[in-house]
């Protein structure tokens, strides 16, 4: 039987049990998949606390994509580039982390149809660096947006700079089922129908900030699409190591 889960926080919303429940059932296995919701990572440390649950992988969300790689034995290149990972697997007692993010960043922005642009990056976390490579890997001039941060963040932010990036993306939770507020303090009058705005979170869909963009013509897309196929790249990661733990 395979166990497999997801840690982080606020994660009650999450798809990825009905997603991963899915690959489970396609592959003819038996196997679950967990919410393990935590504000910090397990104190007995994250290999002690996959081994007690039986755990094969885990998925990893915010706020431990950045802190989680302190836990593991051996990190696959592009997420060490990154410095982020969303994907953990126990493989012959070693913990290895990998980053699906960057697959299903790509396929969204892919079907978006976006042409390179200067574009508007909101957040600075693990999320954020993955859609921050992609776009740079692809032309696009990525500028991040954090509250934290004292060169560039909403509050000084101008209308105008805000009307030359024709690309605004999502990586924060705002805007999530449940959490208040439900919108970033954006100059949401400069968007219109030459806008693009790709917003990662899925539940609702639309999103508080799709509908704002609905309402003036940008082309939108959630994150449903970046989450089943992040997901399905993690999926094959659980599934090879299972077979090898045999």
């Amino acid at each position: 039987m395979i166990k497999l889960g997801l840690i982080g926080s606020p994660i009650a919303h999450s798809l990825s049990p009905k997603i991963h429940h899915g690959f489970i059932e396609s592959a003819g296995m038996i196997g679950s998949y967990e919410l393990f919701e935590m504000d910090q990572l397990p104190t007995e440390g994250l290999k002690a606390f996959m081994i007690s649950k039986g755990l094969t992988g885990l998925n990893i969300t915010i706020p431990f994509k950045e802190s989680v790689l302190n836990e593991l034995d051996e990190v696959e290149f592009s997420a060490k580039e990154l410095g982020a990972v969303n994907t953990v697997v126990l493989q012959n007692q070693r913990l290895l982390g990998y980053n699906t993010d960057v697959y299903g960043i790509t396929t969204s922005i892919e079907e978006l149809d976006v042409t390179p642009c200067k574009t508007l990056v909101f957040g600075s976390g693990g999320a954020s660096k993955a859609v921050v490579k992609v776009l740079e890997d692809r032309g696009f001039r990525p500028i991040v947006l954090s509250r934290n941060s004292t060169s560039t963040n909403y509050d000084n932010l101008s209308s105008q700079e805000a009307a030359e990036c024709r690309f605004w993306v999502n990586c924060t939770p705002v805007g999530t089922e449940g959490l208040t507020p439900n919108l970033l303090p954006l100059p949401f009058a400069v968007l219109n129908e030459e806008f693009a705005i790709f917003d990662l979170v899925y539940k609702p869909n639309p999103t508080p900030l799709m509908t704002e963009a609905l309402k003036r013509g940008a082309k939108v897309i959630g994150g449903e699409k970046m989450l089943t196929e992040q997901a399905r790249k993690s999926w094959q990661l659980f599934h090879d190591a299972y077979y090898k733990n045999l």
